[in-house]
């Protein structure tokens, strides 16, 4: 927690630097490339899209929603946007935040997510696949623009940023509030969602690293998550175990408690 304070600091007074210095250039920045795109410009390399996101998260006055795919993060990342964060919390912005399932076993995570949680905001997580999202006031979302992320769309087009809000309920209606490891109830969930996940990885013929890499945690862990399951169902191949999960109906019996049709 130290660490995240200490580096929180420093990135605070770098907050105001640029708001002083960069504010202005980059306000006229936007708004030009926004009224000549129709609601839609690129931000390239990593200083312009913090620089962009900085500066919605200032403009923020309601709401943000994210989503953040990956596992844990690191100290640095995480010190780096507490300050404009507790800075939204602070305005009386709300805050729905998403992460994969992985992100608890982090320490700097779990000392993050309790800052925010004190300042008001929601977190949850969820055992499946997703792709960063940031959305202000349900007006303004940036997502990435490229494989590697070194692009990131900035979307104003109302029509699309409301289908971006209603993807994210959507997610959230399925996630589970983060809370720190331990053997509690949302613990033994989040164990069975993974499981779960990963059955239907074997069953669709994916690899453990491409399972690994989806869910957001360690090849090591999916194999054996993969052993267990191989030993309860008795299989001694990869291909009979997916046909054993299959054959077996426990992914029929999720499917059957699903999201109904009209939940936003």
């Amino acid at each position: 927690m130290a660490e995240i304070l200490e580096s929180s600091a420093r990135s605070a007074i770098n907050l105001l630097r640029v708001r002083e210095e960069l504010g202005p250039v980059l306000a006229e920045y936007r708004n030009n490339h926004l009224r000549n795109s129709s609601g839609y410009v690129t931000h390239t390399d990593f200083p312009n899209i913090n620089a962009a996101i900085r500066l919605a998260a200032r403009e923020c006055r309601r709401e943000v929603l994210t989503s953040q795919p990956g596992g844990a993060r690191s100290a640095a990342v995480l010190g780096e946007s507490l300050p404009s964060t507790l800075d939204m919390l602070d305005r009386g912005v709300t805050m729905k935040t998403i992460y994969q399932h992985n992100a608890r076993s982090g320490s700097a995570t779990r000392d993050f997510v309790r800052a925010i949680q004190e300042r008001g905001a929601q977190v949850a997580t969820l055992d499946e696949n997703f792709d960063r999202l940031i959305i202000f006031d349900r007006t303004v979302a940036f997502i990435p623009a490229d494989d590697d992320r070194r692009a990131a769309a900035e979307i104003r087009a109302p029509a699309m940023v409301s289908f971006l809000v209603a993807l994210f309920e959507r997610s959230w209606i399925r996630a589970v509030p983060f809370t720190p490891p331990g053997r509690d109830r949302a613990t033994t969930r989040i164990t069975d969602d993974l499981e779960l996940a990963i059955m239907r990885h074997i069953v669709a013929g994916d690899t453990d690293t491409v399972t690994a890499g989806q869910l957001g945690i360690s090849v090591r862990r999916c194999q054996e998550y993969v052993a267990r399951m191989s030993a309860k169902l008795g299989s001694r191949s990869r291909a009979q175990l997916g046909y054993l999960i299959a054959k077996s109906g426990l992914l029929d019996n999720v499917a059957e408690k699903g999201i109904p049709d009209d939940s936003p």
